[in-house]
């Protein structure tokens, strides 16, 4: 490059020395003169020395201005390099010219990459913040203005992909915990009511924060509404088998056996629960005629059982209107007690029942016997009073007691003539509606099992000796036709 220096400096000189050569011959041609001659050749001279001024003056300002452009881009080199996080920048550049040019190319180049940065930053911080948002998190943070390093840019993509994620994990659990909801709301008829319920489930999913705090609140929601479910549940097969229950008490056919299955668990329980209050209803009014019943039953023993009006009444449940199952189960307890002592007895009350009969039926007679307008009576009449006179006399006596294997047989004879006792005379005997503990009441306090002894029913036994006795010595007494009663004991 020295060598076309020289060349065309030496080109240069050869030129200006061809001008004034030719400008020589034009002022020879022309008659310049040698004063003019000078003067014109000082004129060229000052205007190429002006030319040659100007231009190093312009050069010598290009230079100032190169270094001037290399010291800013020197610092805009170093301000970058501290904005991008790198190290100073070294030129390679020898000459002030390739330096600028140098360091103009790199500072466009690092310009471009802050721009790059800034834009990338800026696409991701905007994407992470959206999803911190729903997610109630806080963004990643990178102060306004600044120029991310690489490794900022990094943690950022990696901020932004976990979080990308963690919605995409919570959006599943939000949907599945959601549908869960919903099916739960519809098995139990349940209408959201809160705000949140109405978020979660009427809203779109777009619109629900996906919080920490938002699932676990879906999940306790979730775990409410199961509870709910799991007690309705539990309801329906309590009323299920009450329902059952009562079904099976009332003998409801089967073919009106109709169990509700069809629609929410509230408005089946609702309807099993009608249902349910309409068979107490039922059972209500069907006890009420069990107890009846049974209370009949328990007058039909206790009159076997020779009961006083006061030992009836000391059953606490007699008169009770309250129908309950205790009320009926009191009842079947005291039918199955009375019922058992009485079939323990029966051939006693059998035995006491017939002689009342044949008693009441004697007084009667013996009535008639004390008619004086008897004998006007003709057909027979006096015949048959006096064979069922003669029959009672030896019914009567016999009364049997098997505790104690005592029997006692006292036969009454009475000839077919008329007696003159009057009937006022009777010996009066013991009012059979009070008859010995035996005949009337089991032992509560002891076993139903036990006998008692038979000192009591002895009494009975020797009262109507007694009268016997008394009646026969006074029939003898009076008329002379009357056999004495004797009393046997084996």
């Amino acid at each position: 490059m020295a060598a076309q220096s020289e060349v065309l400096a030496s080109s240069i000189s050869h030129r200006l020395n061809s001008t004034m050569a030719k400008l020589q011959d034009v002022w020879d041609v022309v008659g310049i003169q040698e004063n003019k001659r000078l003067e014109r050749m000082e004129s060229v001279k000052m205007h190429i020395e002006r030319l040659l001024d100007q231009m190093i003056h312009e050069e010598e300002l290009m230079k100032e201005q190169l270094e001037e452009e290399i010291k800013k881009w020197q610092r805009e080199l170093q301000t970058l390099c501290s904005e991008l996080h790198l190290d100073p920048y070294k030129a390679e550049s020898s000459t002030p010219l390739q330096l600028e040019k140098e360091l103009r190319q790199e500072v466009e180049a690092l310009i471009q990459e802050r721009n790059g940065r800034m834009e990338e930053c800026a696409m991701l911080l905007k994407e992470d913040q959206a999803l911190c948002t729903d997610l109630c998190k806080t963004p990643y943070y990178i102060p306004t203005g600044k120029v991310p390093s690489l490794q900022e840019l990094e943690e950022l993509k990696n901020h932004l992909l976990n979080a990308a994620k963690e919605k995409e994990c919570r959006l599943a659990t939000f949907l599945g915990l959601r549908h869960m909801i919903t099916k739960l709301m519809a098995d139990i008829d349940h209408v959201p009511d809160t705000t949140f319920e109405k978020d979660a489930v009427l809203e779109q999913e777009d619109l629900f924060f996906l919080s920490d705090g938002n699932i676990k609140s879906l999940e306790m929601l979730h775990h409410q509404l199961e509870m709910k479910k799991q007690e309705l549940m539990a309801t329906q097969e309590t009323l299920k088998k009450e329902i059952g229950s009562l079904w099976s008490t009332l003998q409801i056919p089967l073919e009106q056996q109709n169990m509700c299955t069809t629609g929410s668990l509230h408005q089946v329980n609702t309807v099993l629960q009608q249902e349910l209050e309409q068979l107490q209803q039922m059972k209500t009014k069907k006890i009420s005629q069990i107890v009846t019943g049974i209370r009949q039953q328990l007058h039909t023993y206790w009159d076997k059982c020779f009961y006083s009006q006061k030992q009836k009444e000391e059953f606490p449940f007699l008169l009770d209107e309250n129908f309950t199952e205790e009320v009926l189960k009191m009842h079947d307890e005291e039918l199955v007690k009375i019922t058992l002592y009485y079939e323990q007895h029966k051939e006693l009350f059998d035995d006491v029942e017939k002689w009342e009969c044949w008693w009441k039926l004697f007084l009667e007679l013996e009535k008639k016997a004390s008619d004086p307008n008897r004998y006007a009576n003709r057909g027979g009449a006096l015949l048959r009073e006096a064979k069922e006179h003669g029959q009672l006399s030896k019914k009567l006596p016999k009364c049997l007691k098997k505790e104690d294997r005592i029997v006692c047989k006292p036969p009454l004879k009475r000839p077919l003539g008329a007696s003159n006792t009057p009937h006022s005379k009777i010996r009066k005997t013991p009012n059979t509606s009070k008859l010995p503990d035996l005949l009337q009441r089991p032992d509560k306090k002891t076993n139903a099992n036990v006998v008692r002894q038979p000192s009591t029913f002895n009494c009975l036994v020797a009262s109507y000796s007694e009268f016997s006795r008394d009646f026969a010595s006074k029939s003898n007494h009076g008329s002379g036709q009357l056999n004495s009663t004797t009393l046997h004991h084996p």
